[in-house]
């Protein structure tokens, strides 16, 4: 390819990539705020809290979920405890073992809610309350698990393990500036531009790593 024809992620036209249906700017930030507030919870990282979220998450919401999800449809505007939030971040993170266990346990996909903003961030959490409450009133909706107890059988190793490895993920996305809007609009053009480069090259562009600013867009169209 000569000189003359290569360009930046940027330079791509808004006619060549692909069109997204999220609202990534509004997401992306979101995401921020959300990594933020798992890593300032302390308890949170708690290995005893780790589990109790993790059982809290298989055997509360993801049934929960599910139930209320219907596909083909948009997903139900219901958020989870923060604890249990965190859990499902991790595991959309791997989304071929994502696909796999919602496959497998429930014959059905489960998307996330398009929650962008304080107000029905608010309104999504109150309702998952009323409804957790309802249908499993034995489960307390907050994790009340001692940080300092004794650990409980640990159920899902692998899960276990995703939640592990991205304890720290906050701090890739801590400076102030990358969550400026100028900022998430130029990457969320270079990141539309680097999936129409993975769409036209395909396996070659695998071996890539990708730029902070994409990075956070890929995180957050998980």
């Amino acid at each position: 390819m000569s000189s003359s024809t290569i360009r930046s992620l940027s330079e791509i036209s808004e006619m060549e990539t692909i069109h997204l249906s999220v609202d990534l700017v509004s997401a992306a930030r979101r995401n921020i705020g959300f990594l933020r507030s798992v890593y300032e919870c302390q308890w949170l990282h708690q290995r005893a809290t780790i589990i109790e979220a993790i059982r809290r998450y298989d055997e509360v919401w993801m049934p929960l979920i599910s139930n209320l999800t219907v596909e083909g449809s948009t997903p139900p505007m219901v958020l989870p405890p923060l604890d249990v939030e965190w859990v499902w971040f991790c595991h959309t993170l791997n989304p071929v073992g994502y696909r796999k266990y919602c496959e497998t346990r429930f014959s059905k996909q489960i998307g996330k809610p398009a929650i962008f903003n304080e107000e029905n961030e608010e309104y999504a959490l109150m309702r998952c309350k009323q409804i957790w409450v309802q249908k499993f009133s034995s489960e307390p909706f907050e994790n009340e698990v001692e940080s300092d107890s004794k650990n409980p059988p640990l159920m899902n190793k692998d899960l276990f393990n995703e939640v592990e490895k991205h304890k720290f993920l906050y701090s890739k996305f801590a400076e102030p500036y990358l969550s400026e809007l100028v900022y998430l609009i130029a990457a969320r053009q270079r990141y539309k531009g680097f999936l129409y480069m993975m769409q036209r090259f395909g396996d070659g562009c695998f071996r890539f790593v990708p730029a902070l600013d994409i990075l956070l867009m890929l995180l957050t169209h998980q």
